[in-house]
């Protein structure tokens, strides 16, 4: 299944954004943020179920009640379900729907209940989740309308080779520079960021860094250098990925840094779904290439 989005004029003449990718990079994106989810499923919200979503949680569907008054957007089908076996029931469906997605059976049907599911339990308490939630719920969404069961899935009809239309990985990239570069933007109004010093702070506090023996004994200058390369990659990172070359150095820089922050920062899923994004720009038919 592929939802084929309307470009006005010019967009729709614009090749870089209408033009066929190999179906390997779209199955790539669909098996990473199904694996992500999974992960996300069994290590973010399954040791805190029975106090934020079970019958007897800490306030139930009315924990945060005013996030659904008057004025305000968000919604979860967890206010309309009961609290004796809604939320046992949403974490089901939500598990099935990404091994679903994993396995690449109905994607179009599994990547929305997916995405459905996560932005209802987003939107019912704040408590277990960080920035990192936007980029699953965009990425689950563009999963989903994608064409990414042509290859290895259980019902993959591709054949080695195919294309399918690349806008979905297009989106995506766009959506990173806009991510780092606000990001970085944000940062470069901070004096320690400027100076470097954020990480030396970070390498010390014990609610985000993962590893304060190590951070405690890294050299300032190695903490400080970390810190003004992110600021300066995040800044350049829209610039960078306009040809190849600077894609391709872009890209990697950047899932070092999520690697990085995955292992070393808590930084909730946030490293991980960033990664599964990156899924779309590995050249997975040149290595089928090779290795075939």
């Amino acid at each position: 299944m592929n939802v084929r989005p309307w470009f006005p004029g010019p967009l729709a003449r614009w090749k870089w954004l209408t033009e066929s990718v190999p179906a390997e990079r779209l199955a790539a994106l669909r098996i990473a943020a199904a694996l992500a989810v999974l992960i996300d499923i069994c290590f973010t919200y399954l040791p805190h179920f029975a106090l934020l979503f079970s019958a007897d949680a800490l306030g139930g569907r009315d924990l945060c009640a005013d996030r659904f008054r008057d004025g305000r957007f968000y919604w979860s089908v967890l206010r309309v379900l009961p609290d004796s076996w809604g939320p046992a029931a949403l974490f089901g469906v939500w598990a099935a729907s990404a091994v679903g997605l994993l396995l690449g059976w109905r994607t179009l049907l599994c990547g929305l209940v997916c995405w459905a599911c996560a932005v209802s339990l987003w939107g019912l308490t704040p408590l277990p989740h960080n920035g990192g939630d936007r980029v699953r719920h965009s990425l689950l969404l563009l999963v989903a309308l994608s064409a990414c069961a042509e290859v290895w899935s259980v019902r993959g009809r591709g054949a080695k080779g195919a294309l399918v239309p690349g806008w979905v990985v297009k989106v995506v990239l766009v959506q990173l520079a806009c991510l780092y570069f606000f990001n970085g933007w944000s940062k470069l109004q901070s004096p320690i960021w400027r100076n470097g010093f954020v990480m030396y702070w970070v390498a010390h506090d014990l609610a985000w860094c993962q590893c304060p023996w190590a951070g405690a004994h890294a050299p300032v200058w190695a903490l400080r250098l970390s810190a003004q390369v992110v600021l300066v990659w995040e800044l350049v990172f829209p610039v960078l990925v306009l040809w190849p070359r600077g894609r391709a150095f872009a890209l990697a820089l950047g899932a070092l840094f999520h690697l990085a922050t995955l292992c070393a920062l808590e930084v909730g899923m946030f490293a991980l779904y960033s990664l599964a994004c990156y899924a779309a720009f590995v050249p997975w038919e040149r290595l089928r290439r090779e290795v075939g």
